[in-house]
């Protein structure tokens, strides 16, 4: 070792970091660290303020897209009911939550299935009904519950009544300003 390893160890290191500074764009500091400088701090701060403002956006974007594409009823008369939910409790063991366009719950945080669409057969929707699938197992059917909201006329939005005709399967009656109309 001596003088001779000292100076060979000392040209090495210097190597080192002459090999990062040119390949890091002028920083000596490991491989991964990221260089610290005020100006370089703010910049970077900067930069990811305008990418979470950017991403926020277009997820804004997508949300909005979606509900363009979404069918609504004639002439979008439903789309005022998007993001709401209407409760009925009747006092018993049991009460309940349709969410249009979304889900229909009962007590507990069962869901009795998501939204699958308006009613309907062979091509023609039905307006009147919104159906919703594929809820919570139900251990008789050893299938997802099912849920359908029979629609009608009425001055406010309520759940008019709930009922279980069949094993996991329920039906609502839900009254709605949006369903006063001569088609539907």
């Amino acid at each position: 070792g001596g003088w001779l390893g000292w100076v060979g160890s000392r040209a090495q290191k210097l190597k080192n970091a002459a090999t990062r500074w040119l390949s890091g764009g002028g920083s000596t500091k490991e491989k991964g660290d990221t260089p610290s400088h005020p100006e370089a701090d703010r910049l970077r701060a900067e930069h990811k303020k305008a990418q979470d403002a950017v991403n926020s956006a277009q997820r804004s974007l997508d949300e909005t897209n979606k509900l363009l594409q979404r069918d609504f009823g004639p002439d979008n008369r439903f789309f005022p009911l998007q993001g709401q939910c209407f409760s009925w409790a009747p006092g018993g063991e049991f009460s309940y939550e349709l969410c249009p366009f979304d889900k229909a719950t009962q007590s507990g945080g069962t869901t009795l299935g998501t939204w699958k669409g308006f009613g309907g057969n062979d091509g023609n929707t039905d307006y009147s009904v919104f159906e919703f699938g594929g809820g919570a197992h139900c251990w008789a059917t050893g299938s997802g519950r099912t849920a359908v909201a029979h629609v009608q006329c009425a001055a406010d939005n309520t759940v008019v009544s709930v009922d279980e005709p069949s094993v996991c399967h329920y039906v609502f009656v839900f009254g709605t300003p949006a369903a006063c109309t001569q088609a539907l």
